[in-house]
């Protein structure tokens, strides 16, 4: 705190002394007085216990510039004091101006001046510590250059990042080609950010160091540096005004919808409110820092797909305009939106890769990276094709040794790996948002909080294990100290060294304070994220309440891996000093190796038994049937148990590798004193490495295969279901009476006492007239030629059939509806207008082509060679006939209402059956053609319906031939076949893909007498 003092300097007095005194003088002298000079202290001291702390990936930039400083009111960002390390003590600050303004700036400019340089390390980590008094927002930025310093940018992009100008040298990294390939260093410029808000601390009276755990440290906050983050820096700085939390939660969301949807922004729920705290990951070297969930690689994803791209600043610039214009994606600018398509295409690619190197193996990763390389570079000559397929090889490989360094540094699984890479691809198949989409409303939020709920509930489940482990650990850790100290003797120092070096090796390979932090570091987001869906409704407090409680507990599982690590860090400089003490070097390293050596054995048994469960598994699922639904859903819990337990299996492996080199370390030890029997121990140990090595790479390929498997499974499942409602709607089709022949019959019969009427009047030669049909005795009729009406009536059955015409040019437009009846009681009505005159109007005017078939009833329109009238019709030849008819059939059972269309071509013997409406509850179409060649009739029918299963049958054929076809339906957004049709006798049979066959009877469906 700066101290604010008032006071006279000796130079000062010393002139006020002697003015005083030459003013006692005559008044002659002319002397003047001079007021005395005040000089004005501030002192201060500053202790720098707040530790911010990220990595500054987008891959790794190492001995990158970081530059720290802070936000004021207006949004200006302002130099800040920080330190590269914890204080231990309090700086002293003192500083003297003439005003005590300037002296308090003074004292916070000495405490600034003071501030160190700071460059990341290897992996892009960096640490600062800001005074413990700091609150309120910091600016972190993170640069690398193209010249001028020793900065690198690391390329995680698997299509690579460019070209050097000059081929480095062939190392482990690089190949000693122009291209900048995946895992390869490079010089460039790039500019990174972050803006972080830092509460104020409360003050801990437990006396325990902070929650980062490390010395001095009295907060703890975790602010990576990534694309995203810099992106919504930007806007933040761009907004010109200041910055708390629910700035950087608003602009977070903001950003992450606009670049990769609402969708995706669901699986960033644990960090949506603050992408600090997450999604740090280069995945050319994943250190196991980060758990590697869905949202964490849905975000390096990205990431590795914009390195990709020919320019990040540029990209970064448009997407920053997009995102402050409202929208990213399909932006007015083309500029914009064309750069939103090719992160798309990128991404998409990036996605498709990933899959590949979390299910399959190097020669599935070299096909993705091909056909991504092609997909991202459509100009590419064939020789820069051909170069990078010839490179792809060795890509696949360092791409499949990342994966698997992920998953031995406890990043993921092999099994969560594999889920997240196709649940990821899958949210990232859109990306962005237009329209309505950027704006987030109640259900999002809803969304978001039950996506927030599941990610504290399995943190609260972790931290539970976690809680276990340390409870395990610290039990172990007092049962080796209880055998120091005054208990630790010449005969038990060799013991002592050896428990301490297993417990030791145990703490590195558990590695509880990491998970500790891990799981601290996702509670902050959890409660960023919280508190923003409490501003949008106190519904939600139960979510932050949820948080809140978690950051607590995990608080308490920090400050106790702080103390087991401190405990074990004593017990280790005492097992050193006991060597010393007892001068049991020897004796302690041969009981080391030893011991280290039976833990490798007891992990060698237990990967042995894992392998065995895993080949098991892997046996029955590959001997599982998907031939039917039941067979496929056990064959999916077959291949999911293979699948597990192959995982299982590799983590055994990485246990033992683990435990071998922990061993081979005693091993040579023990050898560097001579010790007898050490070279035995290390050639034992190094047969077991090598046998581990090809239990890993069979751990590998059973995973791969047992995921295929699993795939298989899934895919047989899910058809299998589709194929039940195929199968339903077949059922329900061919209980139509529409499609049935009875109710073909009786629309049929319509058309044949129609047209028998029409013929008997015509031959009777009268203009008008009314009588008793003599070929169909119970029709009587009405009709006038000069009109062009028509009317028949049936006493005995009710039905009725009505036409009214008019000559159109070459057209003879007839407007027309019936009631009838067909067999066990069906009735058919064509629905026409409340009157003959409206009819005949929307007739003519549907001929004419003004309206369409939705907005007509039932028409008939003749197309003649020439102009007709009644005087000349008889000579006329008719080349077209269409009829567009508003259909309603009444079976007593499923009812048919709808529109059929039908055409006839007499010009080329052919024509066209439509027939369109809902049945019971299905809403279908069918349509049917048919030609008249020299030698027979061939015909095609399609029935579609109208579902978002998408159910089509189609048939094509001829009588001699036979008719058949296909049953498809929607799978998987394709369409597929789900069995093969043919016509029988009396309707339809179809064999399904599961082997059954089904016969449907009474199904007339190709007939073009009809």
């Amino acid at each position: 705190m700066v101290k604010r003092t008032i006071k006279f300097t000796p130079i000062a007095a010393s002139v006020a002394l002697t003015l005083g005194l030459t003013a006692c003088g005559s008044d002659n002298d002319r002397n003047i007085p001079v007021t005395p000079v005040e000089s004005f202290t501030a002192t201060g001291d500053a202790q720098f216990n707040i530790e911010v702390t990220g990595k500054a990936v987008k891959g790794s930039m190492k001995s990158a510039v970081v530059t720290v400083m802070t936000l004021d009111a207006s949004g200006q960002s302002v130099p800040v004091a920080f330190r590269s390390a914890a204080s231990a003590e309090a700086e002293s600050f003192s500083e003297e101006a003439l005003s005590q303004s300037a002296a308090d700036a003074a004292v916070e400019a000495s405490k600034i001046a003071a501030n160190p340089e700071v460059l990341t390390d290897e992996s892009g980590r960096y640490s600062i510590y800001l005074d413990d008094d700091f609150t309120g927002p910091v600016y972190i930025t993170v640069k690398t250059s193209a010249e001028g310093d020793d900065s690198f940018l690391r390329c995680d992009a698997y299509v690579g990042c460019g070209d050097y100008d000059v081929a480095p040298e062939e190392d482990d990294v690089n190949d000693g080609d122009t291209a900048i390939e995946f895992g390869e260093w490079y010089k460039t410029d790039l500019e990174l950010s972050v803006v972080k808000f830092i509460p104020a601390v409360e003050a801990d009276t437990s006396g325990a160091s902070g929650a980062a755990g490390g010395p001095n440290v009295a907060g703890f906050y975790k602010a990576n540096v990534t694309f995203l983050t810099s992106l919504v820096a930007a806007l933040l700085l761009d907004s010109g005004s200041s910055v708390d939390e629910d700035a950087i939660a608003k602009a977070s969301l903001d950003t992450v919808v606009q670049v990769m949807g609402q969708d995706a922004a669901l699986l960033l729920a644990a960090i949506i409110g603050d992408l600090s705290n997450g999604g740090a990951v280069d995945l050319s070297d994943v250190d196991g820092e980060e758990e590697l969930t869905d949202g964490i690689l849905a975000i390096a994803q990205l990431s590795s797909s914009i390195q990709g791209l020919p320019s990040i600043g540029d990209v970064m610039s448009s997407i920053k305009a997009g995102i402050k214009s409202g929208q990213f994606k399909g932006n007015t600018d083309a500029g914009i939106a064309a750069i939103a398509t090719m992160l798309q295409t990128a991404i998409t690619n990036t996605a498709n890769i990933f899959v590949a190197i979390a299910t399959g193996d190097e020669t599935a990763i070299e096909d993705a990276l091909k056909a991504a390389f092609t997909a991202n570079n459509p100009s590419a000559t064939q020789a820069q094709i051909d170069a990078f397929a010839a490179n792809s090889v060795g890509i696949a490989k360092k791409a499949k040794a990342a994966k698997d360094k992920a998953v031995k540094n406890g990043a993921a699984t092999d099994a969560g790996l594999a889920a997240a890479a196709v649940k990821i691809k899958k949210a990232l198949e859109v990306i962005g948002c237009t329209g309505e989409e950027c704006t987030v409303g109640d259900d999002f939020y809803t969304a978001l909080a039950a996506a927030l709920t599941v990610e504290v509930t399995a943190s609260q489940t972790a931290l539970t294990a976690l809680e276990m482990s340390i409870e395990t650990a610290q039990s172990s850790l007092a049962d080796v100290q209880a055998m120091g100290g005054d208990a630790l003797t010449a005969d038990n120092a060799a013991a002592f060294v050896s428990a301490v070096t297993l417990l030791k090796n145990e703490a590195t390979t558990a590695d509880l304070t990491a998970k500790a932090a891990s799981i601290f570091v996702k509670s902050q987001g959890y409660v960023t994220a919280a508190k923003a869906l409490v501003t949008q409704s106190s519904d939600y407090q139960q979510v932050f309440d949820s948080a809140t409680s978690l950051q607590t507990d995990v608080s308490v599982a920090v400050t106790d891996t702080v103390a087991y690590d401190a405990a074990l860090a004593a017990l280790v400089a005492e097992a050193e000093a006991a060597i010393t003490e007892f001068d049991v070097a020897l004796a302690a390293a041969k009981l080391v190796a030893e011991d280290t050596a039976d833990v490798a054995d007891e992990k060698k048994s237990l990967a042995d038994t894992a392998e065995a469960a895993s080949t098991s598994a892997l046996a029955n699922a590959e001997n599982a049937m998907v031939d039917t639904a039941a067979n496929a859903a056990e064959a999916k819990e077959l291949a999911m148990t293979a699948v597990t337990a192959a995982s299982d299996f590799a983590a055994a492996v990485d246990a033992l590798e683990i435990a071998i080199a922990q061993a081979l370390v005693a091993a040579n030890e023990y050898l560097a004193l001579e010790g007898e029997g050490a070279q035995a121990m290390i050639d034992a140990l190094t047969a077991m490495q090598t046998a581990a090595v090809a239990q890993g790479e069979l751990a590998s390929e059973q995973f791969v295969t047992a995921y295929n498997l699993q795939l298989a499974a899934e895919t047989a499942v899910a058809k299998l279901e589709v194929l039940t409602s195929v199968k339903a709607t077949s059922e329900s089709l061919s209980t139509m009476t529409v499609l049935t022949g009875t109710g073909a019959d009786a629309v049929a019969d319509a058309a044949d006492i129609l047209a028998d009427v029409i013929d008997e009047l015509a031959e009777m030669g009268n203009n008008s007239g009314t009588g008793t049909s003599t070929r169909n005795a119970d029709w009587d009729y009405a009709y006038s030629l000069d009109d062009l009406t028509l009317m028949l009536s049936n006493a005995t059955t009710g039905e009725m059939i009505n036409a009214a015409a008019s000559y159109e040019g070459d057209k003879l437009v007839v407007a027309w509806g019936a009631t009838l009846k067909g067999e066990n009681d069906v009735s058919v009505e064509l629905v026409t207008a409340a009157t003959q005159t409206q009819a005949l109007t929307d007739c003519v005017d549907f001929a004419a082509g003004t309206i369409d078939a939705t907005q007509i009833d039932s028409c008939l329109v003749f197309t003649f060679d020439g102009a007709v009238t009644a005087d000349n019709v008889d000579d006329a030849e008719i080349i077209m006939t269409e009829t567009a008819n508003h259909v309603e059939i009444m079976d007593g059972d499923s009812g048919f209402t709808g529109m059929l269309s039908i055409t006839a071509d007499d010009a080329t013997d052919s024509g066209s059956i439509t027939l369109e409406g809902v049945s019971g509850d299905v809403d279908f179409k069918v349509m049917t053609t048919y030609l008249d060649s020299d030698m027979e009739e061939a015909s095609a029918l399609t029935i579609t319906v109208n579902n978002a299963m998408g159910y089509t049958l189609s048939i094509t054929g001829n009588e001699s031939a036979g008719y058949t076809g296909d049953v498809m339906a929607m799978y998987n957004e394709m369409m597929m076949s789900f069995g093969t049709a043919a016509k029988t006798t009396n309707g339809l049979s179809i064999t399904y893909i599961d082997g059954d066959v089904v016969d449907y009877t009474d199904v007339d469906l190709i007939d073009s007498s009809k």
